[in-house]
């Protein structure tokens, strides 16, 4: 049986491992972490590693909401854990970043004396969009429960939201106004979303809290990107013949990774910008960037794919056609709608992208990344056709990826098969109400104002979709092996 993971065998892994390059035992906590999950310790913390070779007591404290599983599966090795990075040339590292793991139901009073000691500077956060108890018109939800419970009792907060409040009044009362509250979870405008929920929470308390919030501590937005697989028993006991010891729980990730940050700070930061994090300020165009190019060329290849039978983004964009569908529609409509920043690379990140989705090592399903369409689309796929509209650009291989969720919604309904959506009901309706005649489900699907907005009224657009949708099924009803990639490419494209 191989030892455990620990301070005491650190030295005794095997050689290739790379492990902490600075004291464990003295370095100090700095940041306050919310929401440790496998993403956190893949991301933030994998940077935060690697700025603690520059100095500073920056190692994290991590705080679980809910479960004490991961402090507890920890506990025995030390806090630390490996992250392989999974790709071609495969790296296994021991993360030493997490100095303390706490739990609220267990531990409250040393959470709350963490988030108001003087030594911390970061407060930050990955909890999920539901985490910040928003309601729809992007206001605090004072009827979450958990809101509700916590402006009754608001010196046991459950929420977020409650605590971080509860902790910066206790600094305001202290005259610590230097921390910085950063949100990491992948939500556009996440710091001004998590800054509109914060001080409407704290007004609700004491108006002259809510004040000292606005004047004194900073919300950067951020945007963070990398894949995270689950980790699951195959892959543990692939760490532990990587590391020669057992790891609790160690996590896995894609090799790329990206953190840009808003710079914007009422504090210290460790040296992140040494190791890789962009500074910007300006974090929308990067959003909006990841947005088209990654997220929207996703859902085009989820429901592309899924009308082909294939099962991942791998199986995908190893197709000959599905590979040249989604290069001619980044470098065709999605890349020169991104134009004007100087600062970030469009067409090499749109090459990252590709290059990203051609990793046979992760398994990102494609009918994950299909959920939720009627929320995702507007976002991901109706906006760069309006801006291409505006100019004047082809939408045809845009308007394709609308149709083939059109596609994607009948095809489900026929086979009475689940559809993860705000509107599976409605949509599922709409398609036994048009007796799974598909181009007559896709001529109602974009005419629901609520997804297509005005676009329902556009009809190049409408006409452009319902052309796409008639070219999809036929050649799904050819299959992929009968097809004549190159053909059914030009029709797509408008070329024919």
């Amino acid at each position: 049986m191989s030892k455990q993971l620990s301070l005491h065998t650190l030295g005794e892994l095997k050689a290739d491992i790379e492990v902490p390059n600075y004291d464990l035992t003295t370095t100090g906590c700095g940041i306050v972490h919310l929401g440790p999950g496998a993403f956190h310790r893949a991301h933030q913390a994998f940077y935060t590693e690697r700025a603690l070779a520059f100095g500073g007591d920056w190692r994290i404290h991590g705080v679980s909401m809910r479960s004490a599983s991961l402090k507890d599966a920890l506990a025995r090795q030390d806090n630390l854990y490996a992250l392989s990075i999974v790709d071609d040339e495969p790296k296994t590292q021991v993360i030493g970043a997490i100095g303390q793991l706490s739990t609220l139901s267990r531990d409250r009073e040393r959470i709350v004396e963490a988030m108001v000691n003087s030594a911390t500077k970061i407060i930050s956060l990955t909890v999920t969009e539901k985490g910040y108890c928003l309601n729809s018109s992007g206001h605090l939800d004072t009827e979450h429960p958990e809101i509700i419970s916590d402006l009754q009792n608001p010196e046991k907060p459950v929420s977020a939201i409650g605590l971080i409040v509860q902790t910066l009044k206790l600094r305001m009362q202290a005259g610590y106004a230097d921390v910085t509250v950063i949100s990491c979870d992948n939500v556009s405008d996440n710091g001004k979303k998590l800054r509109q929920a914060v001080t409407e929470y704290a007004g609700i308390l004491s108006q002259a809290l809510e004040q000292w919030i606005t004047e004194n501590i900073a919300f950067p937005c951020t945007m963070v990107d990398s894949i995270t697989p689950a980790t699951d028993s195959e892959f543990s006991s692939y760490v532990e013949q990587k590391l020669g010891a057992k790891d609790n729980w160690p996590i896995q990730r894609e090799a790329f990774t990206q953190w840009v940050v808003e710079d914007h700070f009422s504090s210290p930061r460790p040296c992140w910008e040494n190791v890789g994090v962009t500074f910007t300020h300006d974090v929308s165009f990067f959003e909006k960037a990841k947005l088209r190019i990654l997220n929207g060329t996703h859902s085009t290849l989820a429901y592309v794919g899924l009308l082909f039978e294939k099962e991942t983004v791998f199986d995908a964009i190893s197709t000959p056609f599905m590979h040249q569908l989604i290069s001619r529609l980044l470098s065709n409509e999605i890349v020169p709608s991104l134009q004007g920043n100087d600062d970030f690379d469009i067409n090499q990140y749109a090459a990252s992208i590709l290059k990203r989705y051609e990793n046979k090592h992760i398994r990102h399903m494609l009918s994950q990344i299909a959920w939720d369409g009627s929320q995702k689309i507007p976002f991901r796929i109706l906006d760069t056709i309006r801006d291409n509209i505006s100019a004047n650009r082809s939408i045809d291989l845009l308007c394709t990826a609308v149709a083939a969720w059109c596609v994607f919604i009948n095809e489900r309904s026929l086979r009475n098969a689940p559809i993860t959506d705000p509107l599976a009901d409605e949509l599922n309706a709409l398609a036994q109400a048009c007796e799974h005649k598909v181009s007559l489900l896709a001529s109602k699907l974009i005419g629901i104002e609520r997804i297509f907005a005005e676009l329902v009224h556009h009809q190049g657009f409408q006409s452009t979709v319902l052309n796409k949708v008639e070219v999809l099924t036929a050649c799904a009803e050819q299959g992929l092996s009968q097809l004549d990639s190159d053909k059914m490419l030009a029709k797509l494209a408008g070329d024919q």
